[in-house]
């Protein structure tokens, strides 16, 4: 909203199955209700497979690959749009993929004082807390590296082009093959060098290959990145309390096979 605010004649395209808080649309303009003027929902799919779909202004500078899951046991849907720019070679995503720095980034000082960011632990834990891995703590001289932090989960995920682990667990780990169907049609769109993405380190740079590889555990166990099993065990009971207690669809595939025993 704050965007339409500013750019008042901009047009504004939004990917399907919003809802909560903030306003819900579903995949037409029909079901939208915003709190601010929406001109078009983003496509489903390969938008070049539906005839006669309204496309934005800009889709000749843009290609763009939207996920739609819809399951009726849980709260809404989940979905995302990535967009690949042509001119730049660049892939534009949300939340698909993440990168882990080896420090904060320097806005985190807009909200802590000095001390508080430069303290050791406190990048590894709001990592960690990030993306729903237990705050583990192993002390260094245990560590098999030296160079590793007193972090394992922390340690298993920085410095690569990952899924978020709470993604894997909530969202794919319910609906495996629509994201894999996804997943595989990104490159499609392209060729890619870098990665535009809103959390943690933006750009990186990446290729379509370091970005299925990223998704490789939809293929089969793997134990890359190398998160313990140990390190699974909230987002596990989590599921298990969902699953329980009936408040979403049921898991229907092992996010975490071949993960690396304690």
């Amino acid at each position: 909203a704050a965007f339409v605010k500013k750019y008042p004649t901009a047009s504004v395209w939004i990917s399907p199955g919003q809802y909560g808080p903030f306003g819900s649309c579903g995949l037409d303009l029909k079901s939208c209700r915003m709190g601010y003027h929406v001109d078009g929902i983003l496509p489903v799919g390969d938008p070049r497979n539906t005839a006669d779909v309204p496309m934005p202004p800009w889709s000749n500078e843009f290609d763009m690959r939207t996920l739609y899951v819809s399951l009726p046991e849980n709260a809404g849907p989940v979905s995302e749009s990535a967009f690949l720019h042509k001119a730049t070679n660049t892939l534009i995503t949300t939340d698909a993929v993440v990168y882990v720095p080896d420090s904060p980034p320097p806005i985190l000082r807009t909200y802590f004082d000095d001390e508080t960011v430069s303290e050791p632990s406190f990048w590894p834990k709001s990592v960690l807390q990030a993306v729903f891995l237990p705050l583990r703590q192993q002390q260094q001289q245990q560590q098999p590296q030296k160079d590793l932090s007193e972090w394992p989960g922390y340690d298993a995920i920085q410095g690569r082009l990952i899924r978020a682990p709470i993604l894997r667990a909530f969202a794919d780990a319910r609906s495996p093959d629509a994201v894999r169907t996804w997943v595989k049609s990104i490159p499609s769109m392209g060729r890619f060098d870098r990665i535009l993405t809103a959390h943690f380190a933006s750009p990186i740079a990446a290729s379509a290959d370091n970005f299925l590889d990223a998704f490789a555990y939809l293929e089969g166990p793997s134990d890359d990145p190398p998160i313990s099993c140990q390190d699974w065990a909230l987002l596990d009971s989590l599921n298990s309390f969902i699953g329980d207690n009936k408040l979403g669809a049921p898991v229907k595939f092992d996010f975490k096979a071949g993960c690396r025993p304690p």
